[in-house]
């Protein structure tokens, strides 16, 4: 049986016909499953947040139109799975998300204080930033502030030693940094 592509799905939500979900469900469900599980230890907590993506994207398209759908929907799902590990880790906040967190504030301003419309923006930066990397240091940015891989899971991944791996996060991020500051100002 042939899947429907994602402009043919994505129509069927503007259309507000419910089977968007099972073409959906049929196109990736797998794949997201999958990612969740790189967030998730508990096969229910990655299903839940699948589901909850699914939920989300009924929600949210129309008026949103993705122009790469497993795109968005990753997005859905992994903010489901950081949900997921705030509430799973409330009294002992998870060391990898604070670190995570800490890291990035080296470069984005407090979130508090960005609308969407500058949250959207500053997506664009980083995705703008990220096309300026070579390969190497895409795969590195992006397993660490995405996938949210440790340092350890990253150098195994890409043969670099750990203090590699560092130092080219750091100077990542103070790339990034001069790069929204050269794009926008300080944010």
């Amino acid at each position: 049986m042939k899947r429907m592509d994602d402009t043919a799905i994505v129509n069927l939500y503007f259309d507000r016909n419910e089977d968007a979900i099972s073409e959906t469900i049929k196109c990736y469900n797998g794949r997201l499953l999958r990612f969740a599980s790189r967030f998730l230890s508990d096969n229910r907590d990655a299903e839940e947040c699948v589901n909850d993506a699914y939920a989300r994207a009924w929600q949210t398209i129309p008026p949103t139109r993705p122009a790469n759908l497993f795109a968005y929907l990753a997005a859905l799902c992994r903010n489901s799975a950081l949900d997921v590990i705030k509430k799973n880790t409330a009294q002992k906040r998870s060391v990898q998300l604070v670190e995570l967190t800490a890291e990035m504030n080296e470069c984005i301003p407090d979130q508090s204080s960005i609308s969407d419309d500058r949250s959207d923006e500053l997506g664009e930066y980083i995705n703008e930033f990220l096309s300026t990397l070579p390969r190497e240091k895409r795969l590195v940015f992006v397993g660490r502030y995405w996938y949210s891989d440790s340092i350890s899971d990253i150098a195994k991944k890409t043969g670099f030693s750990q203090s590699k791996v560092k130092t080219m996060l750091h100077r990542m991020r103070e790339d990034l940094r001069e790069f929204i500051d050269r794009k926008d100002g300080s944010l």
